[in-house]
């Protein structure tokens, strides 16, 4: 069975997900305490969706870089 074929990476494209992969671990880490957030945790129900969104978008970097995350892989049909 061939492989199937690699996405094509430019240069640019990679230097853009390692600096926004970057970013996303430093909000996770939330170095700021609380301060600066685009949602505050304290909202009802929407909360904590600005770090869902932020786990997403490194989600999707690591992909880029071809970094495998076995939680993310869809299963295969049998």
């Amino acid at each position: 069975m061939p492989e199937p074929e690699q996405p094509r990476r430019t240069i640019f494209g990679t230097i853009v997900a390692v600096v926004t992969a970057l970013f996303c671990v430093v909000y996770m880490l939330n170095p700021t305490a609380g301060i600066f957030e685009f949602i505050p945790d304290a909202l009802p129900f929407i909360g904590n969706v600005d770090e869902a969104l932020i786990m997403l978008l490194f989600l999707g970097c690591l992909k880029y870089l071809g970094i495998d995350i076995p939680l993310t892989k869809a299963r295969e049909k049998k």
